[in-house]
């Protein structure tokens, strides 16, 4: 049995590699490939984020999800949750030593997808202003900073004790303590488009496409979105989250990439190269872990 944890990170495909897992279980069950059910959410994402809850026996819950490949004849497990590599806890180790205890650790493996770490940032701060992100306290943002994006680089600075493109220390963070035979990392911009990249590794048919469940919403709902929670503080915006997104329709306001600029909605290429001009440099050091062994 072979047991495969997709650990993340945000803002890399995750919800997509998830869409299409879920949409197309039955076809790879088939295969032997399971996709699990068990702690699985059954709406929206559909990852395993249920394995995060607190109460849960670790034990217990490897055994449902090993009795289900059992039912299905299937002999390889995907597992997906970004959560692993936001986790500060080192939940990843302890999930995996209770799959390790059935199963063995050599039969565990986990996958990592990154991207270039400008993109990253953009995209993650988005969506900490959509729904939170990396653990960053939320209402200390918008009350203690300009909310810019800048304050989201200072404000990951200061929740993970390093800068958001040092991959590498998210990864060896996520992985501390875990016991896995094989640490796969890939850039999901370099190389096949994803689906065809993941179904060609595990030897599985390509299957249906899925509709995507995490949108890129326009830069003129970014600013909005931030300037309700500035304006009226997290619980208002927690009630009212879904229709902000939803109902409001800011199409027609015209909103450019000059503006974002001046609104701290983004940052410069330029800007975040003279600032940081090691970003390429974590980047490769993250990709160097491709076909690490963390078995002791």
């Amino acid at each position: 049995m072979e047991i495969i944890f997709h650990v993340g990170m945000p803002k890399c495909a995750s919800s997509s590699l998830q869409a299409h897992f879920a949409d197309n279980d039955s076809l790879y069950a088939q295969h032997g490939f399971l996709y699990p059910t068990r702690h699985r959410l059954r709406h929206g994402y559909r990852n395993h984020n249920p394995l995060f809850e607190p109460e849960l026996d670790q034990d217990l819950a490897a055994d449902q999800i090993l009795e289900e490949a059992h039912d299905k004849g299937c002999n390889r497990i995907l597992v997906s949750t970004e959560q692993f590599s936001t986790d500060k806890t080192g939940q990843l180790a302890i999930t995996a030593s209770a799959f390790g205890r059935k199963v063995g650790a050599e039969q565990i493996s986990c996958l990592c997808l990154t991207r270039d770490p400008a993109s990253m940032l953009r995209s993650g701060y988005h969506q900490f202003i959509r729904g939170g992100l990396w653990g960053i306290n939320r209402s200390a943002f918008y009350t203690e900073t300009d909310a810019s994006i800048q304050a989201y680089i200072q404000a990951f600075r200061g929740s993970c004790g390093f800068e958001w493109f040092e991959y590498e220390k998210i990864i060896q963070r996520t992985t501390k303590g875990a016991e896995v035979r094989r640490l796969t990392v890939w850039d999901i911009n370099n190389g096949p488009e994803l689906i065809e990249r993941l179904t060609s590794f595990y030897k599985l048919p390509v299957g249906s496409p899925s509709v995507i469940k995490n949108p890129r919403l326009p830069l003129a709902k970014i600013k909005f979105l931030r300037q309700f929670q500035q304006d009226f503080g997290m619980a208002a915006y927690l009630e009212n989250r879904i229709r902000l997104i939803r109902k409001i329709d800011l199409s027609g306001i015209p909103f450019s990439n000059d503006d974002a600029l001046q609104a701290g909605l983004e940052i410069s290429d330029e800007e975040l190269h003279s600032k940081f001009p090691d970003l390429s440099e974590h980047f490769e050091k993250a990709l160097s872990l491709d076909g690490m062994t963390l078995i002791k």
